[in-house]
């Protein structure tokens, strides 16, 4: 199975992850896309550990995706110096003596969608009229809803896993900005010492952040074997989906 997760596909349909089939040859595979934001990846990696642990599917390739610069209004400069674009994947393979991901949580806040989005077919929602055609964003509100919410879900995930942060070696937030996770950690439980981010190299990549920093600290040695890795991501929705593995390769 093949997942991607996009805000941004080339496309309506075919999915991005049918033309990830079609151009890699991946035979005898399904192929689906989802979007869920700045969270998707995280959301991705959920679907994939149900269909392993299913017994449907042996290995499933999750992907986050995204060309921000397609829908970045550059008029803004609130927003258009924030984002970048970037794309990052991992294999997942069913083990069913020693499991990756240990625990998962996901919600969403649907009534604060209106502080980003992206118009599609409606140019309203629930009554207001939006801004057609770029990404829009509230920044200020959705940092609020951030350092809120964020710190309190790490701590019911770590709860849900029967782990305490000593326990874990890397807190890999959604990428969106330096201040928001510096904010999210003097909340939380975390330090920034023991975060991975990729923002200050890629800008905020939406559903690619997660897995940019994952491949970061690859190539800096900081991510080893063994390793547990509490995986949270936030944004458009508002939703939010936070993951704790541990690190196989």
């Amino acid at each position: 199975m093949i997942l991607v997760a996009t805000s941004t596909p080339e496309y309506a349909f075919p999915s991005t992850a049918s033309r990830v089939q079609s151009k890699f040859k991946i035979v005898s595979t399904g192929a689906l896309d989802l979007n869920a934001a700045c969270a998707g990846f995280v959301y991705a990696l959920q679907l994939a550990d149900g269909l392993l642990c299913s017994g449907a599917y042996r290995k499933v390739l999750v992907i986050g995706a995204e060309t921000l610069s397609k829908i970045t209004d550059y008029t803004d400069r609130t927003t258009c110096v924030l984002f970048g674009d970037g794309a990052g994947a991992i294999l997942l393979e069913r083990d069913e003596e020693s499991p990756g991901v240990l625990a998962s949580i996901s919600g969403t806040f649907g009534e604060g969608g209106i502080h980003l989005y992206k118009t599609a077919l409606s140019e309203q929602m629930d009554g207001t009229d939006l801004k057609s055609g770029c990404l829009v964003q509230n920044g200020r509100e959705i940092y609020k809803w951030a350092i809120r919410n964020i710190p309190e879900g790490v701590r019911t995930l770590l709860s849900k896993a029967n782990m305490n942060a000593e326990e874990v070696e890397w807190f890999v937030p959604h990428s969106a900005n330096l201040r928001m996770i510096e904010g999210i950690n003097e909340r939380g439980p975390f330090t920034m010492d023991r975060t991975l981010t990729s923002v200050e190299y890629r800008g905020n990549t939406s559903a690619a952040s997660i897995p940019l920093a994952l491949q970061l600290a690859v190539d800096e040695g900081r991510l080893q074997a063994g390793d547990h890795v509490l995986l949270y991501g936030f944004g458009g929705g508002m939703t939010y989906a936070g993951s704790i593995v541990r690190w196989t390769i």
